[in-house]
């Protein structure tokens, strides 16, 4: 699947089609709108544009400087506009709401996500962490705001990141006792950036549940056991820095040293930053593995997802158990070693991607093309790995797969409520929306192809199926 159907759906808006003046807006189709973009590599980039539906475009400096820098740098730009709705000030109703919409894209010389197409919208927003600073615009994965405003002649488009080995390069990181030079450090090793200050007081709250989580996931998964806590700090003086480093010390962490302001200075742009608390996850190569740790350590406090990039196989949390009242889910439980967690990615996985790729839905369990992912149902052709015939299936909700670890509260709740007992390993295929669920029948063995044959029994209906009693609040 294209990733720019990924990001955006098969649809934009072109703002400065013929009859916009009248309210009529022209629909192109996203690769034909974005046909040029490159993702990587040389040619023209695709910047995503936040802004909220202004009366005029003097309520959005930041607009005006946009368009003016695209003008000059076009076609290497191509902009997707996403409108959002600040909760003050804005048209309540709506049908004011839509007009707001297209009065504020009218004539621009970009495209828009359409205006009822909030599930992109949210899936957009999420993505970039775009909380807070808007308007704003993203290249890459990156804000490029203040990059942007400071070069108004976009001299040095598309304001590229620093890489984060140049910036870091020679820099002797300290913690209690220790300091080693960042190119030692184990290249097998996730680096978790921390960007905080003591003046800062959500810092001080977030300080705290982000060592014990970490502290949690390098023990329970011998894969993270050297993920390595890196602060990096925004102080403004050397004794507030030194309160800040201490306040990460349970965890184990690692500082931009003091002297080093350089470097301070330079991480926030190498990493997206543009507020903190903010919490980016990299790999020993540099490359970005989670921009937005802090929300998704928000609602997976005990870092079971830890480093939280984008998979097709989760352990289900109570937020996955969310998921699961509109969403039918495949669940492999299992005991809480390190191995058996392992075995469940290694056998789930598979059958997972085949799935999402026959579909042509974006893991984790969001499908682009439908404007409401969480009420739409789809139907879809799959082929199953018995034949290489598309055999049509009735319209079901997207399906999910996630590991149960015995003895989470998410895991014993789901059993709990749908009166599983507590054998481990089982395979399940739970669907709440329509009130059924098929178990893998006891003693049968776990292997990846197995996994699939349950997997296309379950998708094509031939399954033996049991009454659900109806989803209640337990769950």
């Amino acid at each position: 699947m294209d990733w720019r159907e990924k990001l955006f759906g098969r649809v934009l808006v072109k703002c400065d089609s013929p009859g916009t003046q009248s309210g009529k807006f022209e629909n192109i189709a996203t690769l034909e709108a974005l046909g040029d973009c490159v993702e990587d590599g040389e040619g023209s980039v695709c910047g995503i544009y936040f802004s909220f539906a202004n009366i005029s475009d003097t309520s959005d400096d930041f607009g005006v400087r946009l368009e003016e820098v695209y003008k000059k740098v076009h076609p290497r730009l191509k902009v997707v506009q996403v409108v959002l709705w600040a909760h003050v000030g804005t048209p309540e109703g709506p049908v004011e709401r839509e007009a707001g919409f297209r009065k504020s894209l009218t004539g621009k010389p970009w495209f828009a996500v359409p205006f009822h197409d909030v599930d992109t919208k949210r899936r957009l927003t999420q993505k970039y962490s775009i909380a807070v600073g808007v308007p704003t615009l993203v290249i890459r994965g990156r804000a490029v705001r203040d990059a942007l405003l400071s070069d108004p002649e976009g001299e040095r488009f598309p304001w590229p990141a620093p890489p984060l080995h140049e910036v870091l390069r020679g820099v002797q990181l300290q913690g209690e006792g220790e300091s080693k030079l960042y190119e030692e450090l184990p290249p097998d090793a996730i680096r978790v950036f921390y960007f905080a200050a003591h003046w800062c007081p959500p810092c001080r709250s977030f300080a705290p549940s982000l060592c014990s989580a970490l502290s949690a996931v390098r023990k329970r998964r011998a894969k993270y056991a050297n993920t390595l806590l890196i602060l990096v700090s925004s102080d403004r003086s050397e004794q507030s820095y030194k309160r800040t480093e201490s306040s990460v010390s349970a965890g184990g962490a690692l500082a931009i040293p003091w002297a080093a302001s350089e470097a301070r200075l330079a991480l926030p742009a190498a990493l997206g930053v543009a507020g903190i608390p903010a919490l980016v996850i990299t790999d020993g190569t540099g490359k970005v593995l989670t921009a937005n740790g802090r929300h998704h350590l928000a609602s997976d406090p005990l870092g079971l997802n830890f480093p939280w990039s984008q998979r097709p196989v989760s352990v289900l949390t109570e937020q996955a158990l969310l998921k699961m009242a509109r969403h039918p889910a495949v669940v492999l439980f299992v005991d809480d070693e390190d191995s058996e967690i392992e075995f469940s990615e290694s056998v789930l996985t598979p059958s997972a991607e085949s799935y999402y790729e026959e579909c042509s839905i974006q893991f984790p369990g969001f499908c682009p093309y439908q404007n409401s992912s969480d009420d739409e149902t789809m139907d879809f052709d799959y082929t199953t790995s018995k034949s290489t015939s598309r055999i049509k299936k009735k319209s079901f909700k997207h399906v999910m797969f996630f590991i149960g670890i015995d003895g989470t509260d998410s895991a014993d709740m789901i059993r709990e409520h749908i009166g599983l007992d507590d054998a481990v390993p089982l395979l399940t295929a739970i669907d709440f929306p329509k009130q059924k669920m098929v178990t893998m029948k006891y003693g049968d063995e776990i292997t990846t192809d197995s996994v699939q044959n349950f997997v296309d029994a379950y998708l094509s209906g031939n399954a033996d199926f049991k009454p659900l009693k109806p989803y209640s609040e337990k769950c």
